[in-house]
């Protein structure tokens, strides 16, 4: 998707394709006991509204898309480094399962969830025993030439004491093949010590720079086929109906689909906390403007809540 719109774009994409949707109020309609909106400064300079309804629907939303990736990814990070400067180590791996261009995203999305149990049940304790100390699993979805392709991405914390990760990474690749297929091997590689902030990018942003970003957030990667927001983009551009059901089914199948998976001992080692959590808190940054509920209707009505951010952020 070449110079990419902004979220604001995409999300008027998909509130007009499911208006009657959580995400047609999200970013627009007042927070419950607001009395008006407040334009806030952010520590980075950016400009952004606060006071508003946020649906926080990974999947369908465009705005809180971002949102909640960039959250997560920032959680996955610290967790990450605290893991690597103790001592220890971790794999990135992605898992698929085979798919036709004809097959249903439901269909192909339950076979990749009965693949992912019955490979969980015993590979971690069974390849890597003692030194596993849990995963961090998200949910990636996209549309190629072969139809849907949900797919896993699972990042793996290993305790200190294993003196090469490549045997692990290669029974863990076979392990996957039994369940799978003989033609499916999973894609595991091991995270470099020094070079975790890029694993946090690449974790966050879908798949550019780095393990934990890719994980958590489809804000900027470039995936083998099109995203939900690539999907979204390609409907404003031409208007195609096959977009539009495409949309429509990927909004349909992931309803009420966790997209990222924690497991239960390293959410009591680390800090992850819902990222949706605390919106409805103002902090401390420059406020730089009141609006009334009348005033931001008629910004909303006009069109100019975006170019409005855009003024602010660059009057710094």
């Amino acid at each position: 998707m070449p110079d990419a719109p902004c979220p604001s774009y995409l999300h008027r994409l998909a509130r007009a394709l499911m208006p009657r949707e959580r995400l047609a109020a999200c970013g627009v309609v007042l927070r419950y006991g607001a009395s008006g909106v407040v334009v806030r400064r952010l520590p980075d300079g950016r400009a952004c509204y606060s006071g508003l309804y946020r649906c926080g629907d990974f999947w369908r939303c465009p705005s809180c898309r971002v949102t909640l990736g960039v959250r997560r990814a920032r959680q996955i990070e610290t967790a990450l480094r605290a893991h690597v400067d103790a001592g220890g180590s971790a794999l990135l791996a992605t898992y698929t399962v085979p798919h036709t261009r004809d097959e249903a995203l439901p269909v192909v999305l339950a076979r990749l969830a009965d693949t992912w149990r019955r490979y969980a049940r015993n590979a971690w304790h069974d390849v890597l025993g003692e030194h596993y100390v849990g995963n961090v699993r998200a949910l990636e979805v996209v549309h190629g030439v072969n139809g849907w392709h949900p797919h896993y991405h699972a990042l793996l914390f290993v305790r200190p004491g294993l003196p090469f990760l490549t045997p692990v990474s290669v029974a863990l690749a076979e392990r996957w093949s039994e369940v799978a297929g003989a033609d499916w091997r999973a894609d595991v590689r091991r995270v470099a010590h020094d070079g975790v902030a890029a694993v946090a990018r690449y974790l966050t942003t879908d798949c550019l720079a780095g393990a934990s970003y890719e994980v958590a957030s489809p804000a900027a990667k470039v995936p083998a086929g099109r995203s939900y927001p690539e999907l979204l983009y390609d409907y404003g551009r031409f208007r195609s109906s096959a977009d539009a059901a495409l949309v429509y089914e990927y909004a349909s199948a992931l309803h009420g689909v966790h997209h990222l998976t924690i497991s239960p001992r390293l959410r009591k080692l680390y800090d992850f906390t819902d990222p949706a959590s605390g919106w409805s808190q103002i902090a401390d940054e420059d406020v730089l403007a009141l609006l009334n509920s009348d005033e931001w209707l008629s910004i909303l009505n006009a069109g100019e809540e975006r170019n409005l951010l855009d003024d602010l952020s660059r009057s710094r």
